[in-house]
């Protein structure tokens, strides 16, 4: 079903290029605003990173909107056209084709799912309008990668090899098991994973997965349980492990096996979710250790919630994109891929370049961190690595 599904996106991405005609970006002198799409989900099981997206995006808006964007002499404000897209492919497709034909954009943020990006990348080709994915994961949407379109964050092919010498150093583990979503995402991060600890002589003794937005988890824990493995790699967003944590509590597998999250399990929505005692003692993968003070109280002054990776990537996302416009001095798509192409960004999620190296196209790389839940809150553990590293 999944392979007729992307067949679907593909055909679908392929009919709307082929009958749209060419785009006339809509110039600063006719309306005085900057028109940028955002393709994210809302909804669904994904709907947490649309929704802190969103709010990074929004904290960025009011420092850009309150200062403008000068071009040729003029002032401008960005005006967002944001549309959800269910993390599914056909919505992601059906969202860059009404941006870019009916509300006019010439940049696209977007989008959060890996198998929407890998459906919009291209798209973003076709259009010739620049596109910043806000934290897609996989590498095929950057490698081979496609001319306008961008990813700040790292892969999870480039993130791994950064991130299990943290592992190693902490834990004397002999064997290892897994508990992942079952797409391209979960099938990465498995094999990523995987090889690093066959090179350290560390047996896989379970691979276990799971359907998106499931909630039961005993027949897969129940098999990894009579396993006894020393780690547990667990993956799927943070209501899918809050249930896997719950449930793992109660057949007894912890502390005897530790649980490594990816980057979903270092937010707060985990413990929201699960409670502090579910994920007590328990670590993951995070694209953010430590924030700014001041940007923390603002999210918390603003939104009363807590600090989320997406809302960091959103905030950071919009500065590039307003960066590479004011630099382009225009509202011209191509000019500001151009532009883009040029950024070096000090932004909160670590140093921002679009490089193309190793096979990678328009794609940055800094080095992930390693947290652990006690009493509740974030332990951050920090890994080192340069860029050229």
């Amino acid at each position: 079903m999944k392979s007729l599904a992307k067949a679907g996106a593909a055909f679908l991405m392929l009919a709307l290029v082929i009958s749209v005609p060419a785009i006339t970006p809509v110039t600063a002198t006719e309306t005085g605003e900057i028109r940028i799409g955002y393709t994210a989900p809302f909804s669904g099981a994904a709907a947490e990173f649309g929704s802190n997206g969103w709010l990074g995006i929004r904290l960025a808006l009011e420092e850009i909107n309150k200062k403008g964007i000068p071009i040729g002499g003029k002032l401008h404000k960005i005006r967002i056209f944001k549309y959800d897209s269910v993390c599914t492919p056909d919505e992601g497709v059906l969202n860059v084709h009404k941006m870019v034909t009916e509300d006019k954009v010439v940049a696209i943020l977007g989008d959060h799912c890996s198998t929407v990006c890998s459906v919009i990348a291209p798209l973003c080709d076709q259009y010739q309008i620049p596109g910043i994915t806000i934290e897609c994961a996989v590498d095929s949407v950057t490698k081979p990668g496609h001319e306008f379109y961008f990813r700040m964050r790292p892969t999870v092919k480039m993130m791994i090899p950064a991130f299990m010498p943290k592992v190693f150093k902490t834990f004397d583990a002999r064997t290892a098991a897994f508990l992942v979503v079952n797409d391209e995402y979960g099938k990465i991060f498995t094999e990523t994973v995987k090889n690093e600890l066959e090179w350290r002589d560390v047996k896989i003794v379970a691979r276990e997965t799971f359907e998106r937005e499931s909630n039961e988890y005993w027949p897969q824990l129940a098999r990894i349980y009579r396993t006894t493995p020393d780690l547990l790699f667990y993956v799927g967003t943070a209501s899918e492990g809050a249930t896997m944590l719950k449930q793992a509590r109660e057949l007894g597998m912890m502390p005897r096996t530790k649980f490594i999250g990816s980057e979903e399990m270092g937010e707060m929505e985990l413990p929201v979710r699960a409670g502090k005692d579910a994920v007590e003692g328990t670590y993951a993968i995070s694209l953010w250790g430590k924030v700014p003070h001041e940007f923390s109280k603002r999210v918390k002054d603003s939104f009363h919630k807590p600090m989320h990776y997406a809302i960091i990537f959103g905030y950071d996302a919009m500065h590039v994109l307003a960066g590479a416009i004011e630099t382009a001095q225009s509202l011209d798509p191509v000019k500001i891929k151009d532009a883009l192409k040029k950024t070096d960004y000090r932004g909160i999620e670590g140093h921002i370049r679009f490089k193309n190296f190793d096979g990678y196209k328009n794609q940055s790389k800094f080095t992930p961190s390693m947290i652990r839940w006690k009493n509740g809150k974030r332990m951050y553990l920090d890994i080192l690595l340069d860029w050229e590293q």
